[in-house]
């Protein structure tokens, strides 16, 4: 026995598809991309992932980060993906050092309604420095909040 398929429920399928492939191309659209592809699997890097319930307390849908060895090869790469990403990005925090960005925290225009989208940098004392990728439905206050405001 055949089973008509209605053409809502094809089409509901098909949208549901697309906005899958738009929230899993999300970060990929961006020039620090790149910095978690070429460095990511290097010996000194340390990359963390994080994505479904692990994440569901900060109500975030995705979180990336990489700590590696900041050398002069990789200080032109990060700086060169940070400026062109943070022109679409509205700053909320910045700090230059000597020409070069040694710490942002960028907040990304929406790629899907109700979606925020972070980029976070840092160079270390130790000669390191930290980039984190992160999207969800949290906003900017509730971010700072739960990443530096201890609870009492």
């Amino acid at each position: 026995m055949k089973t008509k398929k209605s053409p809502f429920r094809l089409l509901f399928l098909l949208l549901l598809l697309a906005t899958s492939v738009m929230a899993a191309h999300a970060q990929e659209n961006l020039k620090i991309n790149s910095i978690f592809e070429k460095y990511g699997r290097q010996k000194g890097s340390t990359m963390v992932v994080f994505s479904g319930e692990a994440l569901d307390d900060y109500k975030l849908d995705k979180y990336r980060s990489i700590t590696l060895p900041y050398d002069t090869n990789r200080s032109n790469h990060i700086q060169q993906c940070l400026e062109e990403d943070k022109k679409q990005a509205r700053k909320i925090k910045e700090v230059i050092s000597n020409g070069i960005i040694s710490s942002g925290y960028y907040q990304l225009p929406d790629e899907r309604k109700r979606v925020n989208r972070y980029i976070l940098f840092k160079t270390g004392n130790d000669g390191t420095a930290t980039l984190i990728y992160m999207e969800g439905g949290l906003d900017s206050e509730e971010l700072i909040n739960k990443l530096f405001i201890k609870n009492k």
